[in-house]
């Protein structure tokens, strides 16, 4: 069965107290995971985003593979994961997934 979900989202919030570590994560994408494109590293808050965070896009080949490197690796940080269907709202709520503390998205902004 194949799923209209191709592309996705993450987005990996951390504060300025764990943004070492978030560094660190976001270094090892290069090594550890190739196919992942990494988007910006934001240390201020964007769009319906509670915290800083940076992004990564990816496609449903990998999207096991980056779900479960997400979930091994984040040690404390939130990850969020969600299609790009072209429905921002419901990507970020109806289809979301969450790794971590789930935090409040700004929905106005959206």
């Amino acid at each position: 069965m194949s799923s209209t979900f191709t592309e996705f989202h993450a987005h990996v919030y951390f504060s300025e107290h764990t943004q070492h570590h978030a560094e660190a994560l976001f270094n090892r994408l290069n090594t550890e995971m190739p196919d992942v494109l990494r988007g910006t590293f934001h240390t201020r808050i964007v769009g319906p985003h509670p915290s800083w965070m940076f992004t990564l896009s990816f496609n449903d080949n990998i999207f096991q593979s980056i779900t479960l490197w997400l979930m091994e690796n984040l040690e404390g940080l939130s990850a969020l994961v969600h299609p790009l269907s072209g429905n921002d709202l419901q990507d970020h709520t109806q289809y979301a997934l969450w790794f971590g503390p789930q935090l409040e998205l700004h929905l106005d902004k959206l």
